[in-house]
Formats: structure tokens, C-alpha cells, sequence
């Protein structure tokens, strides 16, 4: 696990190397737990990284480049001087109107929540916890769009789709773990 943190009400912190240690020594006890904590978790980390969203450029084409341009110029000059202006451009600047290229751009304006993204376990109060979780403030409202470079349903709230759903099957495979354990312990008896 990458990190360890104490819940106290809303707020969450981590914790010092002792302690991250006693918490590692208690899951060892555990390995089944244990085992199951780190290969979801992980996996369900891993599976969010790679298809988490990136805003990207959308690519123009050269018609609406010339259309913007012309519409800029028209406000700017006026039609006939904007009329003018546009003929040399396109002489003398054809390289400016053209498609863009197909590999998509990040975004300048891209906050790069997909670096936010954390695993780790929460002690909340008796409960120990295992997550994955992305610290950026507006991760909740992030959608899926027609530029999303993944395989997601357009228009899906990317947390639910990448950590919420998989965590929660993740819940059912450590209960049936669990009591698959407790089933062969109790035999053993």
C-alpha cells in the first residue's frame, strides 16, 4: 500500500512511519486481507490511471480556422478590408488553414487531475479501509466527452466508472474471500 492516514471526522492525515508500520505488521497477520487490499486496490488504481480522462484540443479543421479568422477581421476592418486581407492570408499563409494534425494535444487548460489520483488505507475509528481516490476538488463532476481519449460511455461521471463501481465489487470479492477463509478455518476445527 502507498500510504496510511487516520480519519478524524472530515478530515483525514497521514501518519507517522511507527505507526504506518504497526498497521503493516497487522495486515502481515492477515495475508489473505492483505493479499486482497493490495491486488484490487492496485489494480483498480492502475485500470483509473490509464483511462482517466486528459482535456485535449479539440482539432479544428482548416474551414473553421478561415471562418474564425474571417469573422475576427470583419469585426476588426470591416467586410471589404477583411475581404482583402483574408485573399493575401490565404496566399501567403495557406500553411495557416490547414486540418489539424490527427494526434490529439493536451489542453493548456488541463489541471491534470489524473496525477491526483491516491491509494492507500484509512484507520476510521475501528475500520480499516483500503482506497483509491483522486484529491482534485472537481473529480466528482468530471465527464466523459466526444474528445475523451477513453474507451468510456460518453457523458459518464468518470469516479463513478473508475473507483466507485470497482470498489465496490472489490467489497464483494474480499466478503466472499473472507468467508471463504472463515469456512476453512472453522472445517479445520
Amino acid at each position: 500500500m502507498a500510504k496510511v492516514f487516520i480519519k478524524q471526522g472530515n478530515a483525514a492525515v497521514g501518519v507517522s512511519d511507527d505507526l504506518e508500520r504497526m498497521v503493516n505488521n497487522l495486515l502481515d497477520t492477515l495475508p489473505i486481507l492483505r493479499q486482497v487490499f493490495e491486488n484490487q486496490v492496485e489494480e483498480i488504481y492502475q485500470e483509473a490511471y490509464k483511462k482517466w480522462p486528459v482535456r485535449t484540443e479539440r482539432p479544428r479543421s482548416g474551414e473553421e480556422k478561415k471562418n474564425a479568422t474571417r469573422g475576427a477581421l470583419i469585426r476588426r476592418y470591416g467586410k471589404e478590408q477583411a475581404f482583402a486581407i483574408m485573399q493575401s492570408l490565404e496566399e501567403k499563409q495557406s500553411q495557416r488553414f490547414a486540418d489539424d494534425p490527427l494526434p490529439i494535444r493536451v489542453s493548456k487548460k488541463s489541471q491534470d487531475s489524473r496525477d491526483k489520483l491516491e491509494r492507500g488505507i484509512l484507520i476510521d475509528g475501528e475500520d480499516i479501509v483500503a482506497f483509491v481516490r483522486n484529491t482534485a476538488p472537481y473529480a466528482w463532476a468530471i465527464k466523459t466527452g466526444a474528445y475523451t481519449l477513453n474507451d468510456l460511455p460518453l457523458g459518464s461521471r468518470t469516479a463513478n466508472e473508475l473507483l466507485w463501481q470497482p470498489m465496490k465489487r472489490a467489497g464483494d470479492k474480499l466478503i466472499r474471500v473472507i468467508a471463504r477463509d472463515m469456512i476453512r478455518e472453522a472445517k479445520k476445527r
